[in-house]
Parts: C-alpha cells; sequence; structure tokens
C-alpha cells in the first residue's frame, strides 16, 4: 500500500475516525487474549493469531506483549484495515520471533505509530504500510527479511532500527521501501544510517529538514555576501 498523504494530514485524519475495536488491557497484556479487547462497536468477536482482523483497531496507552506461540505468528489485520497505536508499545516475549501483518497476498494494511509509540516485534509483512511520527519508533529483531512485502514511512524524529541487519544489509535489502515524508530515503540527504546493537544492526534517523528561520537566517547571509563581492 502506498504512502499516499503527508503523514501530519494523515495522523490527523485517522485521529478523527473512531475504531471498533478498542483496547482495554482489562486482563492482561496478551493481544490475543479477548477480554483484553472492548469488541462492542465491531461485528468482530475475537483476536486470534494469524487471522485477520476485519476491522480497524485502536490501541492507546497500552503495553502489548505478544506471547511465544508455536511457530511464527502474526498480529494481522484484515485487507484495507488501520491498526493505530497511541503512546502504546508492542513488544514480544523474549525469545520471541513473531511480527505483524496482513493477508497473505492480500491488497495492504496500515500501521501507525503516534505519541511515543513503539513497535518492537520480528517483522512486518504482507502489505503493511508502516508511518511512524516524530515521537515514535520501531525496532525489528528478525534477520533476512524482516520488512518484508511492506514499507515504512518516517518523519523527522522518527526512529527505525534493525537489531540483526548491519548498515550494509539494510542498504541493500529495506533501503528502497523506506520513504521520508512520503520521498525516497537517501542516506546522508534525508536520512542517516548507523551501526546499532554493537556490529549486528542499524538503526536509521532522519536529518532535519532547516526551519524557516535558519533558511531566512542562510538567506540572508547569502544575500549580504552577492552585496559584498
Amino acid at each position: 500500500m502506498k504512502h499516499t498523504l503527508t503523514s501530519a494530514f494523515y495522523f490527523c485524519a485517522i485521529l478523527s475516525s473512531p475504531a471498533a475495536i478498542i483496547w482495554t488491557g482489562a486482563t492482561n497484556n496478551d493481544p490475543f487474549e479477548d477480554a483484553n479487547w472492548d469488541f462492542s462497536g465491531s461485528a468482530v468477536a475475537a483476536v486470534d493469531s494469524n487471522v485477520s482482523i476485519a476491522d480497524d483497531v485502536t490501541i492507546t496507552g497500552g503495553n502489548l506483549v505478544m506471547p511465544n506461540l508455536a511457530g511464527q505468528v502474526r498480529l494481522q489485520l484484515g485487507n484495507g484495515f488501520t491498526m493505530t497505536l497511541d503512546n502504546s508499545t508492542i513488544g514480544l516475549v523474549g525469545g520471541g520471533n513473531d511480527g505483524a501483518g496482513g493477508e497473505p497476498a492480500g491488497t495492504g494494511v496500515n500501521i501507525n505509530l503516534l505519541n511515543g509509540s513503539e513497535l518492537n516485534t520480528f517483522f512486518i509483512v504482507n502489505g503493511v504500510a508502516l508511518d511512524i511520527d516524530a515521537t515514535s519508533s520501531a525496532t525489528f529483531g528478525g534477520g533476512g527479511n524482516p520488512v518484508n512485502l511492506s514499507t515504512v514511512n518516517l518523519t523527522s524524529g522518527s526512529v527505525l532500527a534493525f537489531s540483526a541487519e548491519t548498515p550494509a544489509q539494510f542498504t541493500t535489502e529495506h533501503l528502497s521501501k523506506v520513504t521520508v515524508n512520503g520521498a525516497p530515503a537517501v542516506d546522508g540527504v534525508n536520512i542517516v544510517i548507523e551501526a546499532f546493537n554493537g556490529a549486528s544492526g542499524s538503526r536509521i534517523t532522519v536529518i532535519p529538514e532547516p526551519s524557516s528561520s535558519l533558511l531566512i537566517v542562510l538567506g540572508g547571509l547569502a544575500f549580504t555576501a552577492r552585496r559584498r563581492q
């Protein structure tokens, strides 16, 4: 799924749209425990691993931990739906290798990270368009292809990290999947790629754009220099 709107406009739009499935965390931090969700506004009645959630999902102020189930599982959205994390975290039990994504061969889903949210999974897969706002981060623990058939859009302040993908591996495998405010990510131009997790990982941050006041100052200096010539 392509990023067709600027991040700021897109985040405002999703915040104005109420989600049908809402995280309560009433019992524990397990996303596959149905008692942790409010389904009252939805036709969906359960959240199960590797089963598509046919509705939008909102998680506010939550700390979800995916249990280490047999095999490799994911929190899976149905085609065209959105999961929004607002001041929330999705992580893994120690040693877990699970992730989040859409349906196999699906048409795409959105995951939006807002207000200091963190997505700390092994991977995203199957048409995820991940948007990370200026206060949020995503860290993927998997090697090989942890951003699989998916894309990531960053804004100034966003952090994207890979625990098992070196800067060289990130550049080869994932750079083309990353945008900054919708524009292709370019190392040294709008992002910086650094080593992370010792020598085994990579960390990607956005190069801030010059503020309007700085541009005015630079323009004034250039004008003064021309007059002195």
